[in-house]
Parts: C-alpha cells; sequence; structure tokens
C-alpha cells in the first residue's frame, strides 16, 4: 500500500472544477456499488486517483428523477468513499447515471424541457444530500444503440446537449467547482449521435470508453482495447472540434475470454464457441501462470492462448502505450473501468507513470527513490528489470552490484574473471574480472564470488570504498546501537560510508549491517555517491 499510495503523487492534489477552468491531469476510476461486496471503499487506492466516478445512479421512468439504484448499498458506499476523500481532501467523488443497463430512460428524460428540468434539479439535490463533486452523464446510447429496452430518438442528439446544460446550470446553482462529464463511445460513429463540441462546451472533460472493440457480441475474436483502434478514436474525436484538454482515455483493467478457438494463430481472429468478460485480477491469478503469453504488434497488446482458449487482456506495458499516447495527444488525463478488476493498482500505477512521462511505471512519482533512479538510469548505471519496469523491491545481487561499478568506470576491459562460479559467458564476468584486478572485490576463501547471493549494506558500503580509492578512516558510527554487528573487514567502509552520507540508519537507531540491498536503495547510495 505504501508504494501504491506514492504511485501517483504527482496525479494527486489536483482539481478539476467548472469547464471555465483550465483542466490539471486526470486520473478517473469508476467504481461499480454492485461489486462493492468484495472490494470495499477502504481499499480504493485513492493515491493513484484524482476521480472516483461511483457507478450507477438511476433515472425513475415515470418521474423523471435520479434517484440511486439501491439506496442502502449506494449511501454506504458513498459514505466510504467520503471518508477516503476526508483523507485526501483533493479526490473528487462524482456520481454516474445510466451506463450499459441504466440508460433506458435517458431518451425520455431528455425529449422535453419539463423532463430536463426535473432530472437536473435531482442530480443537484443529490449531489448535495449525498456531498458529491459532480456528475457524470453515461447514456449509451443516444439515437441509436445501448441494450434491450433502450428507447431512442433522433432528436436525442440536440437532447443531450440540452440536458448537459440543465444539469450544469443546476450544479452551478449549488456554488463553484461542481463538475459535470460525460461518456463517449470508442466507436466513431457515435460521435454523429452527439453535438461534440457543444458537448465539449458544457463539460469538464469526456470520457473516451476506449474499450470492447471486440468481444462476446462479434464473430470472431479479437483486442478488447487494441491501440491502432483508440488511435483513430481519438483522432476522429479531435477532428470533430472537441479540445484535447476536454479528453480523457478511458482504459480497461479486464479483457475478454474465449473458448473453443481454432489453435491457428494461436485463437486470434478465430471464431469461438462462448466468450466471457474476465478481471485482470483472475488474469494475474489463473491464465498468466498457465498461458502462453503473445503479443501483436498492430494493436501494442498481449494476448494468451492455450487447448482453445484465447484470451484478449491489458498488461502494464500495454497500458502504459496507451497512456503514453494520451500524453503525446495532450489529453486531459487517463481513466479506468472497474477498479475492483485491478486491485493491486498495477495497471492503474502503469497508467499514471506513463502519462507523467516515467520512466518505469513501478517506480512512483515523488517516491523516496524515483529521482535517484531516473539519474542512476539516465547515467546508465543501472537499466530495468524489464521493459519499463525497475522492480524497487528486488534485491540487489553482489554480481549486479559488480556489473554496476563496471558501468560506472566505463567498463574497462580486465580479461578473464578469476572466480570459479562466474562463467566467462556471464553477464557480470567481465564486471568481476574489472572489480578483481582492482581490488575491488576478493570473493571467498573457496575461490568463488557468489554473484547470485544478495549483497549486504557492509558488502556495498566495502565495494564502494575500494571504488572510491578513499582509505582514510572516518568517524561515523556514533548513536547507532548494532555497531557490533559490523564485520572486521568492513569498519572501515561502513564508516566512511556513514560519514559521507551514503549510508543512513534505519529503524531505532539500526545500522543494519547485514541486510540485503533494494534495488531502490542502491540508486539512491549511488546518487548520494555521484553527488
Amino acid at each position: 500500500m505504501n508504494l501504491l499510495r506514492i504511485a501517483a503523487a504527482v496525479l494527486t492534489a489536483l482539481l478539476l472544477t467548472s469547464a471555465a477552468h483550465a483542466a490539471e491531469p486526470v486520473s478517473a476510476g469508476y467504481y461499480y456499488g454492485a461489486a462493492a461486496s468484495g472490494y470495499p471503499p477502504e481499499n480504493v487506492q485513492t493515491e493513484l486517483l484524482t476521480h472516483i466516478n461511483y457507478a450507477f445512479a438511476g433515472i425513475e421512468p415515470d418521474t423523471g428523477k435520479l434517484v440511486l439504484s439501491d439506496p442502502v448499498r449506494d449511501q454506504k458506499n458513498l459514505a466510504g468513499l467520503r471518508a477516503l476523500r476526508q483523507a485526501e481532501p483533493d479526490l473528487k467523488i462524482v456520481l454516474a447515471v445510466g451506463g450499459w443497463d441504466g440508460s433506458v430512460s435517458f431518451s425520455d428524460t431528455a425529449a422535453t424541457e419539463a423532463r430536463r428540468e426535473v432530472f437536473a434539479k435531482s442530480c443537484a439535490e443529490l449531489v448535495r444530500a449525498e456531498d458529491l463533486d459532480g456528475i457524470d452523464i453515461n447514456w449509451e446510447y443516444p439515437v441509436s444503440g445501448g441494450t434491450a429496452g433502450t428507447k431512442h430518438r433522433p432528436a436525442d442528439r440536440e437532447n443531450f446537449t440540452l440536458l448537459l446544460q440543465a444539469v450544469r446550470r443546476e450544479l452551478d446553482r449549488l456554488g463553484d467547482g461542481y463538475i459535470l462529464t460525460a461518456t463517449g463511445a470508442a466507436e466513431v460513429g457515435f460521435l454523429k449521435k452527439i453535438e461534440p463540441s457543444a458537448v465539449a462546451e458544457v463539460t469538464d472533460h469526456i470520457f473516451l470508453m476506449e474499450y470492447d472493440f471486440s468481444g462476446p457480441w462479434e464473430k470472431r475474436t479479437g483486442f478488447n482495447a487494441p491501440l491502432d483502434g483508440i488511435r483513430r478514436s481519438v483522432e476522429a474525436y479531435l477532428q470533430a472540434g472537441i479540445p484535447a484538454e476536454k479528453l480523457v482515455l478511458g482504459m480497461p483493467l479486464y479483457g475478454y475470454r474465449y473458448e473453443g478457438t481454432d489453435r491457428k494463430n494461436n485463437g486470434l481472429n478465430s471464431s469461438f464457441r462462448s466468450a466471457a468478460s474476465v478481471t485482470y485480477n483472475s488474469i494475474l491469478e489463473n491464465y498468466l501462470p498457465a498461458f502462453s503469453v503473445y503479443r501483436d504488434a498492430s494493436a501494442e497488446a498481449p494476448y494468451l492462448y492455450k487447448n482453445g482458449i484465447f484470451l484478449s487482456y491489458d498488461d502494464p506495458d500495454s497500458i502504459a502505450a496507451k497512456a503514453a499516447f494520451a500524453r503525446e495527444k495532450g489529453l486531459a488525463g487517463v481513466g479506468f473501468w472497474e477498479l475492483s478488476q485491478d486491485t493491486g493498482g498495477t495497471l492503474v500505477s502503469s497508467a499514471a507513470a506513463a502519462f507523467n512521462g516515467r520512466t518505469f511505471w513501478d517506480v512512483p512519482a515523488g517516491s523516496w527513490y524515483a529521482d535517484a533512479v531516473e539519474e542512476v538510469f539516465q547515467a546508465g548505471w543501472m537499466t530495468g528489470t524489464e521493459e519499463r519496469r525497475f522492480s524497487p523491491d528486488a534485491p540487489v545481487t553482489r554480481g549486479m552490484f559488480a556489473a554496476i561499478l563496471h558501468r560506472m568506470a566505463e567498463k574497462p576491459d580486465a580479461g578473464i574473471t578469476p572466480f570459479s562460479d562466474v562463467p566467462q559467458d556471464s553477464y557480470c564476468a567481465a564486471a568481476t574480472a574489472w572489480a578483481a584486478k582492482n581490488g575491488i572485490v576478493t570473493g571467498f576463501e573457496d575461490g568463488s564470488f557468489r554473484p547470485d547471493a544478495p549483497v549486504t549494506r557492509e558488502q556495498m558500503a566495502v565495494m564502494l570504498w575500494r571504488y572510491a580509492d578513499d582509505t582514510g578512516k572516518r568517524n561515523g558510527l556514533e548513536g547507532f546501537q548494532d555497531t557490533a554487528q559490523i564485520s572486521g573487514y568492513a569498519q572501515d567502509a561502513v564508516s566512511w560510508a556513514v560519514a559521507e552520507g551514503l549510508l543512513q540508519g534505519r529503524a531505532e537507531g539500526r545500522l543494519a549491517p547485514k541486510d540485503t540491498v533494494s534495488r531502490s536503495e542502491a540508486a539512491v547510495i549511488l546518487a548520494r555517491f555521484a553527488g
């Protein structure tokens, strides 16, 4: 939780007030009340979000008023979300109206001025009664489309704008800073069902539902959220006259599992017998460990296949690519459906990192090690463990640290490594040869180096001390209660490292010389050394 609490610090403390104000980066997540029993509000990682859209309120067919779909459940959940806002005062709680199953009455509600006014006033009343920050209109869809039973009129196109304007007026009467947002479909034909510029003008932002490009309703398997399709969709919105700063790129925290697919092409573009959505949580736990992973260059997305089962989903890299595209196009931010599907915050964190231009999605902006990681990465001293992944909590091994020092020395050639357990084709062979030749490492009595063993704090101090060629003893150990645990060979090096500010104490006045060093700690120590 601490890692995630920091993960989007650059995104927190951001306020989106009225449409007239300049938008700051948005990170908006939908919280689905019907799924709340397994994911209560206190589990929501608000540090990753600027907005939480609570889904869904409904429309009372007879009166046209906005009502909570399940008052007991919804009021309990909204109270929990308000408690989160109390801890994160800049967090915005927005009530989402409609959705796929809840849009059947929108056309009637928007059809006349009188009904629009009734609905708009009820929106303001509910916002005030539940102490919320605004309304999100999720009409799926004006003019045509949506679930069975959804009513439509050709006039929905204009009435949608009029409905939004009515809600905007009532929210403004409550005071400054109340939010009005709307959703837009990925399918570009949606733009013909609304008045794009007018909708953008009256809303704070439009949440683009850039998912469900393919699903169980299709005849063949495909990608849920392919980046090439998203590019076309976003470009269409921009060309329709909607400013980039009014668009939030919505991304899925779920995929689709198809059964009965053809093994040809590993299930991609195949007919199928049945299909259903599957959460990212389930993909991590039940599918990734057992399925083969493939990637598609055009979609810039992964997929899984095994025994006739094809699964389209997003991972941190594909989510980061989408968020980077949103950043490139100058969009208002990123958003997610739906938060309970990624309880670990992995995809949300990846999107936040990419949208804010950070190199590694798992290095939270504002964390105590973020600047150091970027510094040592740009210097070429440390690299990622995978593409866009730094693994800050993973331990640094002895071989890794020798390789880091070798890079710092600009990789001089030193011949063959002398250690019996370092093969000549090992990634750290040249580094250990150089380090041994220059007296930076000596290895163990049995002639081994143990490259895969985690490096300890005192071992790192010794290697840095020898690398710095600063043999003068420094008195820097006063105040630590565990100095007796420092090995004899490491006394001078640890004293020097503490005096130089490279090593600092841990909890309860402990120096912890025998503790292992994480990659984030190593980055900070190296940045201090360089500074």
